[in-house]
């Protein structure tokens, strides 16, 4: 679907537009400044207008290091009669300093040695052994202009061309003429000279485009922070580390047609219930809409396995398997975590099981309702049967090889699992249009049908979770077991392209 067709499918009802125009002209609002993109409405007013429209107070508001300023309120309210109408004001109440998180939390990066470089696959990823793993010898893309392979930056995670040339350089190095271009938004840096951790996005750069060779590549590097719901992992909202999604997405799903990405891969994402439900329902919306204009939207699982806290933080403090968001929008394809060869088994952070927020999509409900008829009552109350499973699917997440500020270090994650998996797409992207077809686009329902025969199921090894850590509940055993068919652990299993791409163009 192109942009002003989904524009034009959102736009509300007129009458609804005319009565909110009618509520921003009657508050001055200046007409330029008003801007209709879809079902959102964005508009530009000094602070002390925005107060009176309202009813608010904002106040500037400073984080822990003294060093970032936010402008934000406390409460605000909007006119009875456009309420209804009205599902997410920003920003306004929801705010937080700025404090590096992603998935790799869990196991952080370690120094390599320098048989580190030429170990056997088993014990060391490097892209070779995934491309032998994943039965993608001999594969390179052509490049395409309408196979944009995206890239997500959060979190003032800078990607270094320095060290992207040299793990290329170093490790591929018939292919050291790959490179990305870097897309700044809602202010967002990419300092190269920064002393800063840049892991993950060395170990997103790195691996998508390795695996996803000779495509074209753009790293999207978003400024600010998102909202925040105080719960055991992140009990201070002066301390959120919520991704911006909806700046980033606000700003894609703005991009022409021409210039939109094929696929976007985030390795980032927290607890679902440490994000208000209006903000990720309004996050999910817009996911549908990139999936919509034929973006395959790629998402690490995380590395909580079961949970981390495992309890609700609605006020009941009930006991709950809680999983990460925005893994768990069905509109995006969720990547859980595997380790080992001969055979591959779940590993044990693998992020996995079912949302709190949304119901399970039609594409899964077969694949999904088998695993619950195997697993019966074992956890029954502890989490949600009908909601959305999470991962879709999986790939290895344990002793990847990256290169940051100069040094070769191992890293492990389900943030290293998304870019594996982006990469492959990426080639099965250049396969399809190569023969004239169109991209990949949303993937699931794909996925949990024609591309389910593309994937290695994983039966061995299993997630585990809920230890009493971050000062939450601990539930001896739990545990979500790798199984025959689809499992919240490893989802459908890890890809085999030379099937996959078989079937993509079938």
């Amino acid at each position: 679907m192109k942009r002003e067709e989904l524009r034009e499918m959102l736009r509300p009802d007129p009458a609804i537009l005319s009565d909110i125009h009618a509520w921003l002209r009657s508050e001055n609002v200046p007409p330029d400044t008003i801007g209709i993109e879809g079902n959102w409405i964005k508009f530009q007013v000094p602070v002390s207008q925005a107060e009176r429209m309202l009813k608010a107070r904002f106040s500037y508001y400073h984080d822990n290091t003294g060093q970032k300023t936010f402008i934000r309120t406390l409460s605000y309210s909007v006119p009875e009669k456009i309420y209804p109408y009205i599902v997410l004001i920003q920003p306004t109440t929801r705010f937080g300093n700025l404090k590096q998180q992603s998935a790799l939390d869990l196991e952080g990066p370690i120094l390599a040695s320098p048989e580190d470089l030429t170990a056997e696959c088993g014990f060391v990823v490097r892209p070779e052994c995934l491309r032998d793993l994943y039965d993608m010898k001999n594969t390179s893309a052509q490049p395409h202009p309408k196979n944009i392979l995206g890239i997500s930056g959060f979190l003032e995670q800078f990607a270094r061309h320095g060290d992207f040339h040299d793990f290329m350089n170093g490790l591929l190095p018939n292919e050291s003429d790959a490179n990305f271009t870097v897309v700044r938004i809602n202010g967002g840096l990419n300092d190269e000279d920064s002393s800063l951790d840049s892991t993950e996005a060395s170990l997103d750069v790195q691996y998508s485009i390795s695996l996803g060779y000779n495509t074209l590549a753009t790293f999207y590097t978003t400024g600010g922070r998102g909202p925040v719901v105080p719960d055991m992992e992140q009990p201070n909202t002066s301390e959120s580390s919520n991704e911006p999604y909806l700046e980033q997405l606000h700003y894609i799903l703005n991009l022409p047609d021409e210039e939109l990405p094929a696929i976007l891969t985030t390795s980032y994402g927290e607890a679902e219930q440490s994000v208000p439900v209006s903000y990720a329902t309004a996050v999910c919306d817009l996911y549908a809409q990139l999936g919509a204009r034929g973006v395959s939207v790629i998402f690490s699982s995380g590395d909580s396995g079961v949970g981390d806290s495992c309890q609700r933080n609605d006020g009941s403090y009930q006991t709950r398997f809680l999983p990460g968001f925005p893994a768990s929008c069905p509109f995006v394809t969720s990547v859980g975590g595997t380790y080992s060869h001969r055979p591959e088994r779940a590993v044990d952070f693998s992020g996995g099981g079912f949302s709190e927020i949304f119901t399970r999509p039609a594409y899964q409900d077969a694949a999904v309702k088998n695993y619950l008829d195997q697993l019966g009552d074992q956890w029954r109350g502890l989490y949600n049967s009908e909601g959305r499973g999470i991962p879709d699917v999986s790939a290895q997440a344990r002793g990847f090889l990256i290169r940051d500020h100069g040094l070769y270090m191992r890293i492990s994650g389900t943030s290293a699992s998304a870019p594996v998996f982006a990469g492959i797409v990426s080639q099965l992207n250049a396969v399809r249009l190569a023969e004239g077809k169109s991209r990949m686009g949303f993937l699931n329902p794909w996925l949990y049908t024609t591309g389910e025969s593309g994937f290695t199921d994983i039966i061995v090894g299993g997630s585990r979770g809920c230890s009493g850590g971050a000062h939450g509940i601990s539930v001896p055993f739990a545990s979500w077991n790798a199984t025959t068919g689809w499992d919240p652990a490893t989802g459908l299993g890890t890809p085999l392209f030379s099937k996959l791409a078989q079937l993509a163009i079938s």
